[in-house]
């Protein structure tokens, strides 16, 4: 049993129980005693006689994940143990770039960069200027890692150099960020706001929505992503939503509310929207990633708590990849077209980066599905 785990887990779920009221949803399905991975055949979404449209590919813990091979028994006897297992701790923002996988550890206080082509394993950067990245997005080759403690966005240029300091001065709590042209969103838990600011001088542009119980307006702001209309979708915590606004930061409606059902959410932080404009929402309390049309009606749920291939534990950010499908197809069985990877981020578990792959696959190679988890 994993007491850290567990103790977050019935944070996430208390804080909404005391909200909607619902002792309910005080269980604890997610803190039994973690199973082994165990090689059980491809794991599809959803499942027969629907079509499946999703396909558990990898999932990546550490550097053997990527081939990276540790000391040998002699190795180990000459120079002993290392002092801290290289490992991945406690991801939440993640995201992949020319077969690159960065991971922002929030347990281990560090960026992790796992190479899938060259097969290494090591880190952004050990600059303590950056204390507690927590969210990484990447345009064009520039990374930029939203750090909650330091209260800035850090930018490193192509070849990993800290390149600017954004927001210092703005007295923000950054938990997520994305870039889109000029222009820098940063979702600020110290006011509940998505500040926007100039990425090349820092200077604020404005900041949309604020504090409150009203349409618009947040109780616990969470992850952010924007549709290729330019349209912004942040998700609250507490209030079990999905915020949507225009480009020029008008609130447009609400997705979802606070609730049990599995068409409602629990705990929802991270968000993406893919070309299709289908909304993707990691629930952490239930545990699964739903899907939503543009309208916000549920299309498909996948995940559940558990160990086994494809499962999940805590999940805090989902990220849709289009760049690096080629990467993964080898673990698609024969005669898939897969058209993007879905990223999952577990806070724990043993699986914790999770890679699906979303597109068709033949009727003929599709012999096996995930099994419910037992709640």
């Amino acid at each position: 049993m994993n007491v850290n785990r567990c103790k977050l887990l019935l944070q996430d779920r208390l804080s909404v129980a005391l909200t909607m009221g619902v002792w309910a949803l005080l269980v604890f399905s997610g803190c039994q005693k973690p199973a082994s991975k165990e090689a059980i055949g491809p794991v599809f979404y959803p499942e027969p006689p629907d079509k499946p449209r999703l396909q558990f590919l990898k999932s990546f813990s550490g550097p053997k994940d990527v081939g990276v091979k540790g000391p040998s028994g002699f190795q180990k006897f000459i120079i002993g143990e290392p002092e801290v297992e290289e490992k991945i701790g406690q991801p939440y923002g993640i995201a992949m770039f020319e077969g690159k996988l960065y991971v922002c550890d929030v347990g281990r206080r560090l960026v992790e960069v796992l190479d899938l082509g060259n097969n290494t394993f090591g880190y952004l950067t050990k600059d303590r200027r950056l204390i507690n990245p927590m969210n990484i997005y990447i345009e064009d080759g520039a990374k930029y890692v939203a750090d909650s403690v330091a209260g800035a966005v850090f930018v490193f240029d192509r070849n990993d150099t800290l390149s600017a300091i954004l927001g210092k001065e703005l007295e923000i709590k950054p938990i997520d960020v994305v870039v889109r042209e000029e222009l820098c969103y940063i979702a600020d838990a110290n006011k509940n706001q998505v500040v926007v600011i100039n990425k090349r001088t820092g200077q604020q542009i404005t900041r949309i929505g604020q504090e409150g119980d009203n349409e618009g307006q947040f109780r616990l702001i969470g992850d952010l992503a924007l549709d290729k209309q330019g349209n912004i979708y942040v998700t609250d915590k507490v209030k079990g939503q999905i915020v949507k606004f225009d480009k020029s930061g008008l609130f447009q409606r609400t997705f979802g509310q606070l609730g049990i059902n599995i068409d409602e959410f629990v705990r929802p932080k991270g968000i993406a929207v893919d070309m299709e404009g289908r909304i993707w929402v990691a629930d952490a309390a239930s545990e699964v990633v739903k899907i939503l049309d543009a309208e916000g009606r549920l299309l498909l749920f996948f995940g559940l708590a558990g160990n086994k291939p494809g499962m999940m534990n805590l999940p805090s950010r989902v990220r849709i990849d289009y760049d690096n499908v080629g990467m993964f197809q080898q673990y698609a069985v024969p005669g898939a077209n897969l058209e993007f990877l879905v990223l999952v981020a577990n806070q724990y578990g043993l699986n914790k980066i999770n890679v699906y792959g979303f597109g068709d696959f033949p009727e003929a190679n599709v012999p096996h599905v995930a099994e419910p988890a037992q709640r």
